[in-house]
């Protein structure tokens, strides 16, 4: 027995010894041949096995038990150029650069990207450097200023509010004008840049001229902003980022330039608005409030953190994060906060097949601001109270508590109105894609994507029953709203080549699915604060007037594209696409969009080889149509309604419809070109022409059809302009960089046909005018001063030279006229300066805009004491008209204003948009850890200055006219990110 357990004993020491003969211990480190630093996370794979493992912090890796058939091993890393060596026990492998890798890669359609180089159509990339610091939970904001031609506004200062945006001038009067938001791959609505957390995108793509947005078709007619979110990388060893900050916002600008105490009531005094005594007992009071500091929060808070981890192993990416963000506003009761979650997997399942899913939910609150709010007693709150209340009323007892009524001013405070009306609103809302790809055929690539976006919003807004406005009890309102957009796209796409000719042929189908529902309920009545739900009301009203609403609209469309190069010098493309929409009649639901693309690289040239001093030149040129739907989604049907008459209940024809109702065309030219000298100055400059036809318009009808308006395909605009950026690298060593790149656009519009031969069109109520031969311009009456001689104010009469005293021809129209100053801003642009120095880095980002104009609708109550004796002005009546000789353009005391001139103002500004400032710890100092890869603190600054002749709150309100609007903020921002 003893025997037998020794001959077993002895033939398994002899079996595994010659098991561990048979493989061997490789160890190694793996460098960059450009700086000779290590390559962290390079992935090593012994050739024919699926052994292998990732290089460490350090450069290092360790293969223990490597099969002593093995003969090689495989060494790949992102950016690099892959190299297989001979197998040794110590191995160190260096890694060159690839430059064909290195060379951006930009999204802009369907299908693959493609590389900067190649690129035909009108396109600028923003980085995610440039949005995910940015102190703003609306990512487009960090974007003004940042690309040629793209005029990015912020309208409001309030926690969760989006921004409007044009791309090359407004080319629609009346249906939409905002570009085609696109999120890896899938349409999305605007919303997304303010729900998505700016820390997951990669990169946003602008895709400017018709080689670029035709393979869009639909929507496209107003360019594309194409988003692209995280991804992790294959064969990258896994890192965690987390990353947090705190910041406090204030007002960018002070509201207006109310006055104190003093020059207020010797103002009043002198025009007998107050009395001796009144004036004396206000004087001895020695108050002096200053209502904004009253009003807005000083020290806002912003605050967010981040974590997210990304990697990748042999044959799968992830990127997986999440975020918490609040920021509170600067008003009573305004506040945003955000929680989001993104998970972005993709798989290769063997090679032939791989699928992916980027899958992203948002929850947020907002708690709305009464910021604007009326109420009984006009003017009292918001914008009006922070520059009409007088200021020597005192808002605070003795002990320095805010009292809920002000004492001689009789009005409630704002504080205790937005107490007693509270407005919250919730939604949940989640997007993102599912795809799988096929490769039967090397060069063919099949994919099929499915995208979904869809929200939960809910809105509660109560007037409690202790309100001062709350005569027959409270009230409560509750709202609910559901929409739900898919998206299935099929592509099918083929790349080879023939000798020197490259050829990419794709051809695709997309369909798109929207849902809208929408219901609200409401009851009055409710005689006590603390029973706030709807049943608590004595009187409800369950799906009211206004209150319910179901929409719908599908899009099916069928496209495709084809791509030419030869010798890498001469490119071609052509695209073709044919989309139908449910908005539009029968007969004119379908439309096909083309375009086609030309680029001339002359560096490739042999005439050009030889100068060294260029290193690129590119010369492009595109022409294409696309499309605009951006109106109702049943503006085509004659709709009927339910109406009462005399208590009795009945139908009615309630829209007139438009059978014939087809799509909004644009056809959009561009020529241009890029250089790229002395590998450290770049200019790109575009030209370009974009013509609407087929305008879908709203024009009147007579009174005795029993309709306002009708929609119809009508009219024609032009728009035409200049792109010009250039970027220069003004110093550039091992420790030190320097670098400055600027921006600017001008867009010329013109209005060439109207409705009924009508050669202009003036609209009062929106203090524009549509006029053939020129811009959407202001139309109002032109004020011409104050009369030196009697302080009367001055106009000019229509058509003349001559002037009239005569304010009843102002109130009336009569003097209304078209002013020269256009609706549109022409000139927009910005600047930056970067600068970077042994890990401590600069960045300042300017905006700004010119020939931007706004009717200054708060001047109307703040520069008219004669209307609103008892309130306070601005600083701007001390120099009115007071005998004759006077030379001013306030009117003597006792002239009522007019809605003119005088209140449209300036709007130019030029503002530093964001500040940056940061610091990376040195490797050096990180290495030890073994733990920490990076350690990095921020501080950030946005709307830290801004230069304006405005006299409103903001000049950066996309608005005809401005009226009690939110003002913007500025903020400042300090944080750390820390990654393992």
């Amino acid at each position: 027995m003893r025997k037998r357990l020794m001959m077993l004993f002895t033939f398994i020491v002899l079996s595994v010894g010659f098991l561990a003969a048979q493989n061997q211990r490789v160890t190694g480190s793996v460098i960059a041949e450009e700086d000779g630093l290590p390559v962290v996370g390079a992935s090593i794979l012994v050739k024919g096995t699926n052994l292998g493992t990732l290089s460490d912090v350090n450069g290092n890796f360790v293969l223990p038990n490597v099969p002593s058939t093995a003969k090689s091993l495989i060494i790949t890393y992102v950016g690099m150029k892959s190299t297989t060596v001979e197998i040794k026990s110590v191995l160190r492998v260096v890694l060159e650069a690839d430059v064909s890798l290195l060379e951006e890669v930009i999204v802009v359609g369907y299908g693959t990207g493609k590389k900067v180089g190649t690129l035909i159509g009108s396109v600028a990339r923003v980085g995610s450097e440039k949005i995910a610091t940015k102190t703003s939970a609306n990512a487009m904001d960090a974007l003004q200023g940042q690309v040629s031609g793209l005029q990015v506004y912020t309208s409001s200062g309030e926690p969760g509010s989006v921004s409007s945006t044009y791309l090359r001038g407004v080319g629609s009067l009346t249906a939409g004008n905002e570009p085609l938001y696109v999120l890896d791959g899938m349409p999305v609505s605007s919303s997304v840049m303010v729900s998505m957390n700016s820390n997951d995108f990669e990169s946003v793509t602008v895709l400017k001229d018709a080689s670029a947005t035709s393979i869009y078709g639909s929507r496209a007619a107003n360019g594309v902003i194409y988003i692209t979110s995280k991804r992790g990388t294959m064969g990258e060893k896994a890192t965690v980022t987390v990353s947090g900050n705190y910041g406090e916002a204030r007002l960018a600008r002070k509201v207006g330039s109310p006055m104190n105490a003093n020059e207020l009531l010797g103002y009043q005094l002198k025009n007998s608005i107050i009395t001796q005594k009144q004036f004396d007992d206000y004087s001895a009071s020695g108050i002096n409030t200053d209502w904004q500091k009253y009003f807005f929060d000083k020290s806002a808070a912003t605050y967010q953190g981040n974590v997210a981890i990304q990697g990748g192993g042999h044959k799968t990416r992830y990127y997986v994060s999440g975020s918490y963000y609040f920021q509170d506003g600067v008003t009573p009761r305004s506040e945003y906060e955000r929680f989001t979650f993104r998970s972005n997997i993709e798989s290769t399942v063997n090679e032939y097949m791989k699928f992916g899913a980027n899958l992203a939910g948002t929850y947020d609150r907002t708690q709305s601001s009464l910021y604007t709010y009326q109420g009984s007693n006009n003017l009292q709150g918001g914008i009006f109270g922070t520059m009409l209340n007088p200021p020597y009323y005192n808002p605070y007892d003795e002990r320095g508590k805010r009292v809920d009524r002000i004492p001689g001013l009789g009005r409630w405070s704002p504080y205790y109105l937005s107490d007693k009306q509270p407005a919250r609103s919730n939604q949940a809302q989640i997007n993102g894609t599912v795809f799988v790809e096929f490769t039967p055929v090397k060069g063919l690539t099949v994919r099929s994507q499915f995208g979904l976006e869809a929200y939960d919003y809910r809105q509660t807004s109560k007037m409690l029953s202790s309100h001062p406005s709350a005569s027959k009890g409270g009230n409560a309102f509750e709202g609910f709203r559901r929409n739900t957009m898919m998206t299935i796209t099929n592509t099918a796409e083929y790349k080879f080549d023939i000798d020197k000719n490259s050829f990419s042929i794709l051809a695709g189908h997309e369909g798109i699915n929207n849902d809208y529902d929408r219901f609200g309920s409401q009851s009055e009545g409710h005689n006590d604060d603390r029973l706030t739900l709807i049943s608590a009301g004595t009187t409800p009203t369950l799906l009211g007037s206004g209150n319910f609403d179901l929409s719908r609209y599908r899009y099916l469309s069928f496209f495709g594209r084809a791509d030419y190069s030869y010798n890498n010098r001469y490119f071609a493309d052509f695209s073709i696409r044919n989309d139908g929409s449910s908005r539009f009649g029968k007969d004119n639901r379908r439309a096909t969009f083309i375009s086609g693309g030309f680029m001339w690289d002359m560096k490739q040239e042999g005439f050009m080889r030889n100068v060294r001093f260029i290193k690129s030149l590119r010369i492009k040129g595109s022409v294409g149509t696309t499309g605009n739907s951006s109106i109702g989604n049943y503006d085509h049907l004659a709709l009927v309604g339910s109406s009462n008459y005399d208590q009795q209940g009945g139908w009615n024809v309630a829209t007139p419809g438009n059978k014939k109702l087809g799509w909004e065309k644009q056809i959009l030219a561009n020529v241009g070109f890029d250089v790229n000298f002395l590998d450290r100055y770049s200019i790109e400059f575009t030209y370009y022409h974009r013509r609407t036809k087929d305008m879908l318009m709203r024009v009147p009808l007579p009174y005795t059809s029993g309709f306002g308006t009708i929609l119809e395909n009508i009219g024609e605009m032009t728009n035409s302009g200049i792109e010009f950026s250039f970027n220069v690298d003004l110093y550039k060593d091992r420790d030190w960089y320097v670098g400055v790149s600027a921006n600017y656009a001008y867009n010329k519009n013109k209005i060439t046909k109207l409705f009924y031969d009508n050669t202009e069109w003036p609209m009062p109520s929106s203090k524009v005018i549509y006029k053939i031969g020129a811009p959407v311009q202001y139309y109002m009456p032109v004020f011409a001063g104050v009369d030196p001689a009697d302080g009367k104010q001055m106009w000019k009469i229509p058509g003349t030279k001559e002037v009239t005293k005569d304010s009843n021809l102002a109130r009336s129209g009569a003097l209304d006229q078209a002013t020269g100053h256009t609706r549109y801003a022409p000139h927009t642009g910005g600047f930056s300066v970067n600068a970077s120095w042994k890990g401590i880095a600069i960045n300042a980002d300017f905006s700004y805009v010119t020939g931007k104009y706004i009717v200054n609708n708060d001047r109307y109550f703040s520069v008219n004491p004669a209307g609103f004796k008892g309130h306070n002005q601005s600083k701007e009546v001390l120099k009115e008209w007071t005998e004759p000789g006077d030379k001013t353009n306030i009117p003597k005391f006792g002239e009522q204003l007019i809605f003119d001139t005088h209140l449209l103002e300036d709007a130019s500004f030029l503002r530093l948009k964001n500040l940056g400032v940061s610091y990376q710890l040195p490797d050096k100092w990180l290495r030890p850890t073994k733990v920490i890869k990076g350690f990095k603190v921020t501080f950030n600054a946005r709307n830290l200055l801004t230069a304006t002749r405005y006299k409103g709150a903001d000049p950066e309100v996309n608005s005809n006219l401005t009226y009690g609007a939110y003002p913007n903020t500025k903020q400042f921002t300090f944080g750390a990110e820390i990654t393992f």
